[in-house]
């Protein structure tokens, strides 16, 4: 036990994995209620919301993760230098920063999503 609270401790962005397993598994029962027909793995219009978030959640940990193990100098910057040096910039680099890296994620979770459906 003692061994998986380390692992989740250096790799905290893996527990929305768990998360997401949860969300599914919870979601059968909501789903039943709302169409009694529906079976556990429906395509359905009901089966769209959960599935969507379980898909972002885990491709948000996969990219987060992904990025330690290949570029770790660069997550590092992230998670401890980036708001000293955010703070630093002009409001006008700042909105542009922050709509690129949401356009960006939003474009390549789309992207990935349509490469492995």
């Amino acid at each position: 036990m003692k061994a998986l609270k380390r692992f989740f401790k250096k790799y905290h962005e893996l527990l929305t994995i768990p998360a997401a397993i949860l969300i599914f598994i919870l979601s059968i029962p909501f789903l039943r209620w709302l169409d009694p027909t529906a079976a556990i793995f429906d395509a359905g219009v009901f089966q769209i919301i959960p599935v969507s978030t379980i898909q972002l959640v885990l491709f948000l940990a996969v990219a987060w993760a992904m990025l330690g193990i290949v570029f770790g100098r660069i997550r590092r910057y992230l998670q401890t230098e980036m708001k000293t040096d955010f703070e630093k910039i002009t409001p006008w680099e700042r909105q542009k920063l922050a709509y690129f890296i949401f356009f960006a994620l939003a474009f390549l979770l789309a992207y990935m999503a349509k490469t492995v459906a």
